[in-house]
């Protein structure tokens, strides 16, 4: 059996990449205060799961995810508090 798509369909899908980019991205950026490493992986495995429902993504959010790891890694360290 075929699976037709109308565009409710693909919009609804586009809609719940969306959802899960924005809580990558809010996990990631709560690992800042939290855990960095910890969050940040969270952050990049539900990054990756909205990566590959959405097939012609190119990969921001996972690359904004990282970025936010890194820098909320740096500032921890900066500012004496543990990174891990």
């Amino acid at each position: 059996m075929r699976r037709e798509y109308t565009p409710e369909v693909e919009s609804t899908r586009d809609d719940a990449v969306a959802v899960l980019n924005a809580c990558a991205v809010v996990v990631a950026v709560t690992g800042v205060w939290t855990k960095p490493i910890l969050l940040g992986m969270a952050a990049l495995a539900v990054a990756v799961i909205a990566y590959f429902l959405q097939p012609q993504s190119k990969g921001r959010t996972i690359v904004a995810v990282i970025l936010v790891t890194i820098i909320g890694m740096l500032l921890r360290w900066a500012f004496g508090y543990t990174v891990a």
